[in-house]
Order: C-alpha cells, then sequence, then structure tokens
C-alpha cells in the first residue's frame, strides 16, 4: 500500500515549483483540499494560482501593500509580512527567450485544438536564440550558454523535457502564461526593441 499524500506535501511542493496536472496525486489532493491549502498560504501573505483548463497551479507573493503606500502607515496598520519567494531578476537573454516562448505558444494555440501541448527541440530552442549572440563568434560558447538558458527555464517550470535521445525533446508549460500575460508581453516586448536599461524583468522564482 503506498503512502498517502495529505495537504503538506501540496503544500511543500507548491515551495518547491508548480504542479501539473499529470501530478495525479498531488493535482488530485490540490482539488480534494483547495480550501486548507489556499488558507495556508493566504496566512503568510502568499497566493496559489491554479488553471483548471490548463492544467496548472503555483504559489506567488501576494503583495498587499505597495511600497508607495509605506509612509502611509498609522499605529494600529499592521507591518507587510516579510517575503517568502526569492525576487529574481531575468537577464537580456532570459528576457529575449521567455518572450520567444510566450509569443510561439500564443501563435501555437490560436491554430491548435485546446488540449494539444506545444514541443520544441534542443536544435529548435538553440536555432531560435542563435541570433541573439551577435557578439559571440565561438559557437560552442554559445551553445552552452544557450543550454544553460534551457535547464533556468526547466529549473523554473516553464520548460519540461519529455524525451532524452536525439538531442532532447521540451515542452513548453503553459504556466508561462501566468508568468507573462499578454500585457506585460506588450511592454516587455517594447523594451527589448529600445533595450533600455529597464529590461530586466522582475519574476517570481520558486526558491524560498
Amino acid at each position: 500500500m503506498n503512502p498517502a499524500i495529505t495537504h503538506r506535501h501540496v503544500i511543500v511542493r507548491l515551495l518547491n515549483g508548480p504542479i501539473y496536472q499529470e501530478d495525479l496525486d498531488l493535482w488530485g489532493r490540490l482539488g480534494a483540499e483547495w480550501e486548507k491549502i489556499r488558507n495556508h498560504f493566504f496566512e503568510i501573505g502568499m497566493e496559489v494560482a491554479r488553471d483548471d483548463s490548463a492544467g496548472y497551479a503555483f504559489v506567488r507573493q501576494r503583495d498587499e501593500l505597495e511600497e508607495d503606500d509605506a509612509d502611509a502607515w498609522d499605529d494600529g496598520a499592521e507591518a507587510p509580512l516579510p517575503r517568502v519567494l526569492r525576487r529574481t531578476r531575468l537577464s537580456y537573454h532570459q528576457t529575449i527567450f521567455m518572450v520567444l516562448l510566450r509569443e510561439e505558444l500564443m501563435r501555437f494555440e490560436q491554430n491548435q485544438d485546446e488540449g494539444d501541448h506545444l514541443y520544441r527541440s534542443a536544435l529548435d530552442l538553440r536555432e531560435t536564440m542563435t541570433p541573439y549572440y551577435p557578439e559571440l563568434h565561438d559557437e560552442k560558447k554559445i551553445h552552452r550558454q544557450i543550454s544553460a538558458l534551457v535547464t533556468k527555464f526547466e529549473e523554473w517550470g516553464i520548460l519540461k523535457k519529455v524525451r532524452d535521445r536525439d538531442g532532447g525533446l521540451y515542452r513548453v508549460e503553459r504556466i508561462i502564461k501566468a508568468k507573462l500575460p499578454p500585457e506585460k508581453l506588450v511592454e516587455v516586448r517594447e523594451q527589448i526593441k529600445r533595450r533600455t536599461p529597464d529590461l530586466e524583468e522582475e519574476m517570481e522564482d520558486d526558491d524560498v
């Protein structure tokens, strides 16, 4: 008899990364004890972003007090909770990669039946990103940097390796739509065009 999966397993897993519908035990427990799990994160200043149609759930910081309001506290106000999730910044190439994947998924969904997934080979990903390294003339170095990009996006749960042979095959997870919604996509795309210092966009990492 297999050990039972409880709501605590779901909470710990969410603190380490997203849960997908294919994680049957965890996804089932998430649905069965949704209120308990959601309330747990609410109490520590976080929220569970859940999309049943796309089949994913992840936690993000619930910023109840904007920085601009910090001076407006009165003696009876409750101070904001410390952040649980570490905020990281995307590098230029990470931002480019994020935008390209998001746009490709958008085109894919416009032309495919619901429920299908976007898959890209390691070679596809390399060819997509290579033009964005014009300053490098060492092909091996470019490949290493793109491989590091792919690995980082796997850690973030945006890419999932589904096959090892022939260089690898990756699935673009729909969680990227929550990480980079349409309005933010437009803004970041414009920043890329201008290549301004503001290019580095903040993103919630899954590390705690």
